[in-house]
């Protein structure tokens, strides 16, 4: 946040209106949390809401991610409809009032979507797409990077931060890899309002585009990974 704030940036939050996550139970609960979250977000923050317990239930791989651990996909329609409903019930009781979703390990399916538009939700920030596009009538916005990314000369790019991780040991360079990232394209950062406001892109190319990156990213990644090892040996 000093980071943020040193630079004038604001972020996209996911907050877990539920949380039974241990691994996400780094520290003694914070008495005045949701004052907290209400406070960033009139500091122009965007809260979006980080799937409901943020317990993985299901072996399913969903739509754009090679991990076969998912809260959401998998799940039949109504079993998904009823944990968004209480995931956004929670947050509105607190005072926040969000149409933006992601998921635990970016795992969802079209029943997911479909919930979430039942529900009043217009984004999700899961996609691997180059821009946005349209699915179930949710706006699908591009998130392919996880972590800091390297940066081209395209379009948007989505940081995506564990910050939890940092306190871990063999992860606390991700913050210094933050800092640095932060002060190299302060300049360049946008606010998630400015970011979903990207032109929507044509759906069946953009489709076709996060298949290939998802086939990449499932198939032929890995097992190049393995060939290279094996001549390793």
């Amino acid at each position: 946040m000093q980071i943020l704030k040193k630079i004038n940036a604001t972020a996209l939050l996911g907050v877990v209106p539920d949380c039974k996550d241990a691994e996400l139970q780094i520290d003694s609960p914070r008495i005045d949390f949701w004052e907290y979250i209400n406070h960033l977000q009139d500091q122009g923050f965007t809260i979006a809401m980080h799937g409901y317990e943020h317990v993985y239930c299901t072996k399913a791989d969903g739509i754009v991610t090679k991990s076969k651990q998912s809260e959401f996909a998998g799940l039949p329609y109504e079993n998904q409809l009823e944990k968004i409903r209480k995931g956004k019930s929670i947050l509105n009781k607190h005072g926040i009032f969000t149409d933006v979703f992601f998921a635990p390990s970016h795992s969802y399916d079209d029943n997911t979507l479909r919930a979430l538009k039942e529900c009043g939700f217009r984004y999700i920030s899961d996609g691997m797409s180059k821009k946005p596009y349209l699915r179930q009538g949710i706006i699908c916005l591009p998130c392919r990077s996880f972590g800091i990314p390297k940066i081209h000369s395209y379009g948007y790019y989505t940081v995506v931060i564990h910050a939890h991780t940092w306190a871990n040991p063999k992860h606390s360079y991700d913050f210094i890899r933050f800092r640095d990232f932060c002060q190299t394209y302060k300049n360049d950062i946008v606010s998630f309002e400015k970011f979903c406001n990207w032109s929507i892109g044509n759906t069946t190319y953009q489709r076709s585009l996060e298949y290939i990156h998802i086939v990449l990213q499932r198939y032929i990644i890995p097992t190049l990974r393995q060939i290279r090892n094996w001549l390793k040996k």
